[in-house]
């Protein structure tokens, strides 16, 4: 029997990020994961944005979230020696006359100047990008190679003795007073971090997941460009390609790319770009969001030492560090954990 302080069942980016910041604090800890090849953190965006939405606000908890998100991942950079994470400027195109007045004031609003970079009346320059009526230029944002960063990760892990890749049956789980045991893992503390497998887990069964499945696109183009440009979907440019996203499927619990779905991606990308492009890649996964689209995070309501962490839908890249943190504080320290994302709420 292997005894660690903490086990992690599930090495997405929530588990990943989460286990780093628990060994931070000392604990000893052991990731099991139980399906490395299901995680919709392995085709997640992997975009952070402080303005999101169709109506373009600041998204939940922008100010705790956003002005040292960057720094998160530039720390994690140096210790696992990888290279994952790319400050860049979103560009938001107006749609409108009436949406460019309407920034032109916002932008001066106490609690948007600090996340709004440069409002355009005019065409940004850009050859084949369609902004007429100009647009916003968005700080304190940036993307995640979310792929590389778990793979990277799982290295670091492995080589700490952290990381195991076994199916354990969650009704093998034994839950006594002061410890728990699952498989051939003991430990104080379980953590469930299994993304859109935990609809079948039978612990979190009254939980209100909604998973969303999510399609994307890899393309090669013409379109030369340093930012982001983010209207109706993302375009994101990496070395050799952009990545185009997302659509949102409320009905298909699938991890199959459809043609529907690169169909929709390609209109939209026609109503900002006027060149031709030439599908690369294609894929789809489930993001775990929930129905007040708050994550689950914290402990379960019949068993102290028994918890989920979990249900950050398309914003875990700018959600999980924060609640990492937030958790890893509770579980080390006993610090408050914040009621509006309590499982039992």
């Amino acid at each position: 029997m292997q005894k660690r302080d903490i086990l992690i069942v599930g090495q997405g980016l929530a588990g990943s990020l989460l286990a780093l910041e628990l060994e931070k604090r000392g604990k000893k800890v052991m990731i099991v994961d139980n399906n490395p090849f299901v995680s919709s953190s392995k085709v997640a965006a992997g975009l952070y944005n402080p303005i999101t939405g169709r109506k373009m606000v600041k998204t939940w908890l922008a100010d705790e979230l956003f002005p040292n998100l960057s720094k998160f991942y530039q720390d994690l950079e140096k210790k696992i020696d990888a290279k994952f994470h790319f400050s860049k400027t979103i560009y938001r195109p107006f749609n409108n006359i009436e949406e460019q007045n309407d920034w032109s004031l916002r932008a001066i609003e106490l609690g948007y100047t600090f996340y709004i970079k440069l409002i355009m009346n005019y065409p940004m320059g850009i050859d084949q990008l369609i902004d007429p009526l100009g647009g916003f230029l968005i700080n304190y944002s940036g993307m995640i190679d979310v792929s590389k960063l778990i793979s990277e990760c799982k290295k670091y892990f492995k080589t700490q003795d952290m990381y195991t890749e076994k199916n354990v049956r969650v009704e093998t789980l034994e839950v006594g007073e002061t410890h728990v045991k699952l498989g051939s893992f003991e430990a104080d503390i379980v953590i469930f971090c299994e993304g859109p497998m935990a609809v079948n887990n039978p612990l979190w069964s009254n939980l209100k997941f909604k998973l969303v499945k999510g399609e994307i696109l890899d393309v090669s183009c013409r379109l030369m460009m340093n930012n982001v440009v983010s209207k109706g979907i993302f375009m994101m440019p990496f070395k050799n390609y952009l990545r185009v996203g997302s659509t949102y499927d409320n009905e298909n619990q699938n991890e199959e790319p459809t043609e529907k779905g690169k169909l929709e991606l390609l209109n939209r990308l026609s109503k900002l770009f006027k060149g031709n492009v030439k599908i690369l890649k294609h894929k789809a996964g489930l993001r775990p969001a929930t129905f007040d689209r708050k994550p689950f995070i914290g402990f379960h309501d019949k068993h102290k030492n028994v918890a989920i962490f979990n249900g950050f839908g398309s914003k875990g890249v700018s959600l999980i560090p924060y609640f990492a943190m937030n958790l890893a504080d509770h579980i080390c320290f006993g610090k408050k954990m914040s009621l509006e994302v309590n499982p039992i709420r």
